[in-house]
């Protein structure tokens, strides 16, 4: 009877086959291993019922509708930087609905995971989250570069809540940031501001 030829150098008491086999198994367990952790990395989970934190980014109310012309269930928003849970079931209905208003920067998702998992990866990047308006409210030349890098809608939320802030406390703003602003913009926020004052102003009754 032929024997067939032991092919594995550990038996055939072969060192240079003997350190090349072993360093092909080492070669192939790094990789299994580095598969097993990039597909634990990549995978992620979001149950229907969990909460996810959504921001308003509008100075104004904002309302998210599960369904279209504002019909179904609605989360209501009143003022910049108002934080909401929203259950993960609706939050799908809501972007399906509201993707413009997503796009446009008037609300953001706080989850790193939901943002992966519903591949918003590049629209978040180009919203100004609430950290980065507020530096532009600050007034600092760092500020007029990202108002220069928001989106056209966003920038028009960025000119009204300095509108807002002027007519509050105009000794809150740096008015050459103001005037620098305004002219960026090509809105004069200082007579905006004003006007908006006067119309707030009660009309007294002639006695």
């Amino acid at each position: 009877m032929v024997r067939k030829s032991n092919t594995n150098p550990i038996a055939a008491g072969n060192k240079d086959g003997y350190n090349a086999y072993v360093k092909e198994l080492e070669a192939k367990l790094a990789l299994y291993e580095k598969d097993e952790v990039d597909e634990g990395s990549t995978e992620i989970v979001v149950l229907q019922t969990d909460y996810i934190k959504i921001m308003s980014l509008l100075p104004y109310k904002l309302n998210l509708a599960t369904r279209e012309k504002g019909q179904g269930k609605i989360y209501k928003f009143e003022k910049f930087g108002q934080i909401k849970k929203i259950i993960y079931s609706d939050l799908v209905d809501i972007l399906e609905v509201n993707t413009g208003f997503l796009e446009a920067g008037y609300f953001i998702i706080l989850s790193p995971k939901v943002i992966r998992l519903n591949g918003l990866d590049e629209i978040h990047n180009k919203i100004l989250t609430k950290e980065k308006i507020e530096k532009i409210l600050d007034g600092t030349d760092e500020g007029l570069a990202l108002y220069s890098s928001a989106n056209e809608k966003q920038q028009k939320v960025i000119v009204e809540l300095f509108v807002d802030k002027l007519i509050a406390d105009p000794l809150s703003l740096d008015l050459n940031m103001v005037d620098r602003l305004s002219r960026l913009s090509g809105v004069n926020i200082t007579q905006k501001a004003e006007e908006s004052r006067q119309l707030q102003i009660p009309v007294k009754e002639d006695e």
